[in-house]
């Protein structure tokens, strides 16, 4: 409660307190107050005032605590800007695949495929396949078998009609050598810019982030990916293969960012605009987050996201607490 609502509650309870006692010190053969005396109204005025004190103080705390919900209570928040779908690798559920192909336009999607290693003609049927069983617009492969090919722009211009591209799985050193720094990376951000959707699991959700972990098992080899989510570095299959201290590494090179370990079957769901995440899936998402001046954390911070969670980066960088998927009410309302 601020200050100037603790001011209202001692000025509402200083003049109840002074009437009773002018009430208990006046004349005793006064028992009862003229309707219109001003003895009452001032009375009723302080009820009145002691009421909305209340009232506002009592909102305030629960604004104050919803809001960090993202200003809903069902746990949704608005689509705002480009959106990542982070997903850390392994057996993927149809749960995710759906949710891509919703923020790609469902029945519009023009879904783009862009596979992590090299590939023949045969193989391009496979990486279509698992999206063809939804009923979108259309499903294309993008493959370019040289870096040259690459660099061309008539290559990569079926991406300027896609609403959604999904990063496969393979090696991400190998997405970064064959498309960083073409008219493919920048036709993926121009992609963003224009409230589209792009998706990867493993190695492509290794490459969204700038500074990269390109492999290695405890020491992380470092790399530069496609830079599309800022601030931040991706790990993935992070609990099934115990890649902490990878990324606790990889951070201490470069403190200014914050880690995402992101386990398998499960995915962060990332709004590049809004800066608001929300985690699906079937385990979990590592934050790690290094001391800063911002926050009051002395040494590295792990925070666990579970699925439902949601917040906003920059308020999990400055030390605040990601709170529970579902409200309990019990928790909002005053004496916690």
């Amino acid at each position: 409660m601020s200050a100037d609502q603790k001011s209202y509650w001692q000025i509402g309870i200083s003049l109840v307190s002074r009437r009773f006692r002018s009430m208990e010190q006046g004349p005793k053969k006064r028992t009862r107050w003229s309707p219109l005396s001003p003895g009452r109204m001032l009375f009723w005025a302080c009820v009145l005032l002691l009421t909305i004190g209340i009232g506002v103080g009592l909102r305030a705390e629960i604004h104050r605590r919803v809001s960090r919900f993202g200003g809903t209570v069902s746990g949704t928040y608005a689509h705002r800007g480009g959106t990542l779908l982070i997903v850390g690798g392994g057996q993927m559920s149809d749960m995710i695949r759906q949710q891509f192909v919703e923020l790609a336009g469902r029945q519009q999607a023009r879904i783009v495929v862009v596979p992590a290693m090299a590939i023949d003609e045969n193989e391009r049927l496979e990486y279509r396949e698992p999206w063809c069983n939804y009923d979108v617009q259309a499903v294309d492969v993008l493959h370019a078998d040289s870096r040259a090919e690459a660099d061309d722009p008539d290559f990569s211009a079926i991406l300027d009609s896609a609403t959604g591209v999904w990063l496969a799985g393979g090696q991400q050193s190998w997405l970064a050598a064959r498309y960083g720094r073409t008219p493919v990376e920048t036709r993926l951000k121009k992609l963003l810019s224009r409230n589209g959707v792009i998706g990867g699991t493993s190695a492509g959700a290794a490459i969204m982030s700038n500074v990269m972990i390109a492999g290695g098992r405890a020491n992380p080899l470092m790399g530069q990916g496609f830079d599309l989510i800022p601030g931040a570095i991706i790990d993935q299959h992070f609990m099934k293969r115990n890649r902490y201290r990878r990324l606790h590494q990889a951070l201490e090179q470069h403190p200014e960012l914050i880690g995402f370990g992101i386990d398998e079957g499960t995915a962060l769901r990332y709004g590049v605009e809004s800066g608001r995440f929300r985690v699906i899936g079937q385990s979990c998402v590592v934050a790690c987050i290094p001391p800063s001046e911002s926050n009051h954390y002395t040494s590295f911070h792990l925070e666990f996201l579970n699925p439902g969670d949601e917040f906003d980066v920059e308020r999990l960088r400055q030390g605040e607490m990601v709170p529970p998927s579902s409200i309990d009410l019990d928790a909002i309302l005053p004496g916690e």
